[in-house]
């Protein structure tokens, strides 16, 4: 079991960091001028499109496994023993 600590640890960071990312660029897209200003003109309308637009599929990824985690986990744990 010691060994899946850091993936039950790592993932909903990684979901965590995708959910923040993705609504910070959804706001650059519809708030653009606010978020250009934050950011210094480092997220443009264009570059946050982009972004969010290639974010969706490893949200779902990273939204499925962190539910699907703990019975993938019990599942291999009751195989074993």
């Amino acid at each position: 079991m010691a060994k899946w600590e850091p993936v039950k640890k790592v993932i909903p960071w990684l979901l965590l960091a995708v959910m923040v990312l993705y609504v910070v660029t959804g706001l650059g897209i519809t708030q653009f001028r606010t978020i250009e200003t934050l950011t210094f003109g480092l997220l443009s309308k264009n570059l946050s499109f982009r972004i969010h637009d290639n974010l969706l599929i490893p949200f779902l990824i990273l939204l499925i496994v962190h539910i699907c985690l703990p019975y993938i986990l019990r599942r291999i744990i009751m195989n074993r023993g």
